[in-house]
């Protein structure tokens, strides 16, 4: 498994930390063994671009998330998650982690989302929202 940090040097994105908590993710939800992600720093106006052209959002987003599911030389494409740190900060309570560690959370939740998690209405939000918790070891996750 193997997860690429592009745009490093983003403010606040910890690429260290960031490849981390999505391998957890990648582990837990027994993800394959050759499988590949891609996460991406992006500024809000870049990822509104993004949010307009594939989902037809108007304004910026945390977290987006691309499944690929394709072979390559480099191992099983899973996906690119990109993430937007500007807005990420704008909404850090709302993820009720420790704080410096909400990109982290993002990145993960993208990566529940190349899984196959989905939270479209209450009941995928929760489910998701629950195992990531469970995952990263994060107060309000339990066993499933």
């Amino acid at each position: 498994m193997k997860v690429t940090v592009n745009r490093a040097g983003a403010p606040g994105v910890n690429p260290r930390a960031i490849r981390k908590s999505c391998m957890k993710v990648m582990r837990a939800e027994k993800a394959r063994k050759d499988a590949v992600v891609s996460v991406s720093a992006l500024d809000e106006a870049e990822i509104s671009v993004l949010n307009l052209r594939y989902l037809s959002r108007q304004g910026p987003t945390d977290v987006l998330a691309f499944p690929l599911g394709e072979e390559s030389e480099e191992g099983y494409l899973l996906g690119d998650v990109v993430i937007c740190p500007e807005k990420v900060m704008s909404r850090r309570e709302e993820y009720g982690v420790e704080r410096g560690r909400e990109l982290e959370f993002v990145a993960a939740h993208g990566v529940m989302h190349l899984l196959g998690y989905e939270d479209d209405d209450e009941e995928g939000a929760e489910i998701m929202e629950r195992r990531l918790r469970e995952i990263l070891g994060l107060p309000g996750g339990d066993a499933r």
